[in-house]
């Protein structure tokens, strides 16, 4: 026979164990919500030729104080327009850019997206260092985005690559030869 003190105990670690359950529920439900957004971030991208309001519609999952890092390049940029400004980048620089996803690692407030960058370099830029010529090379580059989610928008994603790569498509830096 239980005495009431026993009960009251069973009943409050019934009680815990079912908060923490919710919690991780919750949890759970929050990492897919991120990694859908996340995953809608790469979609758009994908199917920007198709869609004119692609660019808009993943400004708009950015938070207003949000930041941007590219890594390789030592690049801050601040807010949506930065991530704008980051983007144009990219698809000018590379027309036909398409992401190929190969991991996902999801928390309650960031999402990590391991994947692959398929372009080929058809544009020249001017940049405050000079022109970069276009080379018509085609090429793969690994990456990583690391993004933070606050209350369902993005307040901050890490990209990170190898810049060597992109160098040598912009035939600034020798090819490297690949591993046996």
């Amino acid at each position: 026979m239980l005495s009431s003190s026993n009960a009251c105990c069973a009943c409050w670690q019934e009680t815990l164990a079912l908060q923490h359950k919710t919690e991780r529920m919750d949890e759970s439900m929050a990492a897919q919500e991120h990694v859908a957004l996340a995953r809608s971030l790469l979609d758009l991208y994908n199917s920007r030729q198709s869609d004119p309001a692609w660019l808009d519609k993943s400004v708009a999952a950015f938070a207003a104080d949000s930041e941007v890092v590219n890594a390789a390049s030592g690049t801050t940029f601040h807010g949506p327009g930065g991530y704008k400004r980051y983007i144009r980048f990219l698809t000018e620089s590379f027309p036909d850019m398409r992401t190929e996803l190969t991991n996902v690692f999801a928390t309650e407030d960031q999402v990590v997206l391991e994947g692959t960058f398929r372009e080929t370099n058809t544009s020249s830029r001017n940049l405050s260092t000079g022109a970069l010529p276009a080379t018509g090379h085609s090429g793969e580059v690994r990456v990583c985005n690391v993004l933070q989610i606050r209350n369902g928008k993005i307040v901050s994603l890490h990209c990170y690559y190898d810049m060597t790569i992109l160098l040598e498509y912009f035939g600034l830096a020798p090819a490297t030869a690949e591993a046996t």
